[in-house]
């Protein structure tokens, strides 16, 4: 068992525009992300498909390793997907084939599922979305997910919560106050790794990032990343604070390599969530597998200081138009190739 120290002390509830983060103590555990009203990648908040049912991570695990279980295979890793308490009514068939997809667009970004093992567990409920998500960590990987017993087919081809749990799985825990680190590599990571895969027009990738990371810039109370616990610094401002790496890293190595890299790095040195690092190791790990320094240098940076990013001048010169909701590219653009090189499927290891 991990100790106290190797676990995160509170279970946070993010709440939508710039709302601060609550803390609930869950003891011991390692909790990667809550999503109940996120407005996550997509800007569109989950439906409540579940109720209160296992939302303590004693009856998660409890849940994973005495109820019946169905793996799936992908990656190099294996998934025991439980449907909790049976799921009666819920379309087993679809749910096994979301997971899947789900799984394929993270091992595309990361060139192989995240951990060698994971558990996910299913909880029917009413209505016709995706619902809440957590990832933990403590008791070996987990995810909790919600689902709706009449989502359609549509609902799980265009759903991003599962994804962006899954993305959880593959970094270290952090201390505390740096838990934007890990939630803005959710966020941006999540729509790339579905583009990646096929799954998601990288328009959209692009829409949702022009739509969404003004929301992560500093307000005038802002003291930094680290010191600003707010929803839309911790997601949003998480997701700019990587793209800039992104960008960085790649203007740095002539588009070779990326953030992805450095990523898959960091993932395979720790192992994923179960292992509990701290933010000066995970950039420099990071900075390792790209042959720069732009991590540490970004993180240096931003870590208590309130950077102002000129995120329209950055759109502009990735080539990424944004026109009454939609998203035109202009390939003459002087980063063109670097948008490019973002969202298109990475070469393996």
């Amino acid at each position: 068992m991990q100790s106290i120290s190797r676990a995160l002390r509170s279970l946070r509830w993010y709440l939508p525009d710039t709302g601060t983060i609550v803390g609930m103590n869950v003891g011991r555990y390692v909790v990667a992300c809550v999503v109940f009203v996120l407005g996550g990648a997509t800007g569109a908040a989950p439906s409540a498909a579940a109720g209160g049912d296992y939302a303590d991570p004693d009856e998660i695990y409890a849940a994973l390793r005495k109820q019946p279980s169905t793996p799936i295979v992908v990656g190099g890793g294996q998934i025991d997907v439980v449907f909790a308490d049976g799921a009666p009514d819920l379309d087993r068939g679809r749910v096994m084939n979301w997971i899947h997809d789900s799984a394929q667009a993270v091992t595309t970004y990361f060139g192989r599922f995240p951990v060698a093992h994971a558990g996910i567990l299913v909880i029917a409920g009413d209505g016709a979305g995706i619902g809440s998500g957590a990832t933990y960590g403590f008791d070996g990987s987990a995810i909790r997910i919600g689902v709706g017993r009449a989502a359609d087919a549509a609902v799980f081809k265009d759903d991003w919560v599962l994804v962006h749990e899954m993305t959880h799985l593959a970094l270290p825990t952090v201390p505390r106050r740096s838990q934007w680190l890990l939630e803005g590599n959710a966020t941006y990571v999540e729509p790339i790794a579905r583009a990646q895969a096929g799954q998601l027009d990288p328009a959209e990738v692009w829409r949702w990032s022009v739509e969404g990371m003004p929301k992560g810039l500093p307000a005038a109370s802002d003291r930094g990343l680290d010191n600003t616990p707010t929803w839309g610094r911790t997601y949003w401002g998480g997701a700019i604070f990587w793209l800039l790496a992104d960008v960085r890293i790649r203007r740095k190595t002539h588009n070779r390599l990326g953030v992805n890299d450095a990523l898959r790095a960091i993932n395979r040195s720790s192992g994923g969530i179960g292992a509990n690092w701290s933010v000066d190791k995970v950039v420099a790990v990071g900075d390792g597998a790209t042959g720069t320094n732009e991590l540490s240098r970004l993180y240096a940076e931003m870590k208590s200081t309130p950077v102002m990013t000129d995120l329209q001048d950055l759109f502009i010169n990735l080539g990424v138009r944004a026109h009454g909701g939609k998203i035109d590219f202009d390939d003459n653009a002087p980063l063109a190739d670097i948008r490019r090189g973002i969202t298109a499927p990475p070469t393996q290891p």
